[in-house]
């Protein structure tokens, strides 16, 4: 299954995922969290100010794809609710739901830095199970992600997902947060990024067999 996803798409797509995962108590998502999740500062890149009616098409464009869906209300209750399908469509367990959860998220990263970021989705149990699953990913028909040259002087290499839609190319990107929003998210990236280096030097120091994902 080819997935072509616009920016919103995505990142609807993704806080779906991520809250499923990382908030389970708080899931199925109102409209109004879906929207908080979606513009939140931590964990995104870009940050984006999305309004409600762009969110609430995002989701029922996804629930017209299969990959989301409408939650019935409990009884007296008027909030409608969203929930994803990752798993149903898509087959995904939860260490591939939270590897892609952060691709979209965040963007392209390494291995280690994805072992390290969504650790708060799922405990992955080491580097060697990313890997799997990227290397599974990638070798997909069609493939789901694919690695990125190195950047000079670096030597992990990064891993973007591929669900950009083709017309995408041709539509203004959504907006970053201009300001002391973007900063915060700035800030927040790097301490995210010395978090997870440090974490994948201890992951190579302390080496060991792990379980591999399903």
């Amino acid at each position: 299954m080819t997935l072509k996803l616009g920016a919103v798409q995505r990142r609807v797509f993704g806080v779906l995922i991520e809250k499923s995962l990382a908030t389970p108590g708080a899931y199925p998502l109102s409209l109004n969290a879906l929207v908080a999740g979606c513009n939140q500062f931590s964990c995104r890149d870009p940050v984006v100010r999305l309004t409600e009616d762009e969110v609430a098409k995002a989701a029922r464009e996804l629930k017209g794809m299969g990959l989301a869906a409408e939650v019935e209300p409990e009884r007296g209750a008027r909030v409608e609710r969203f929930r994803h399908d990752a798993e149903e469509r898509l087959g995904w367990n939860e260490y591939k739901q939270a590897i892609v959860a952060e691709l979209l998220l965040r963007g392209p990263q390494t291995p280690g830095e994805l072992k390290s970021n969504a650790s708060r989705m799922a405990a992955i149990p080491d580097l060697e199970c990313v890997a799997m699953i990227l290397e599974a990913f990638a070798a997909q028909d069609p493939p789901v992600v694919r690695a990125l040259p190195r950047q000079p002087g670096k030597s992990a290499q990064r891993y973007e997902h591929l669900f950009t839609s083709e017309e995408e190319a041709g539509e203004a990107p959504v907006a970053a947060t201009p300001g002391p929003a973007g900063l915060e998210a700035r800030v927040a990236r790097l301490e995210s990024e010395i978090a997870s280096l440090r974490r994948e030097v201890e992951d190579l120091r302390a080496g060991g067999g792990a379980a591999r994902p399903a």
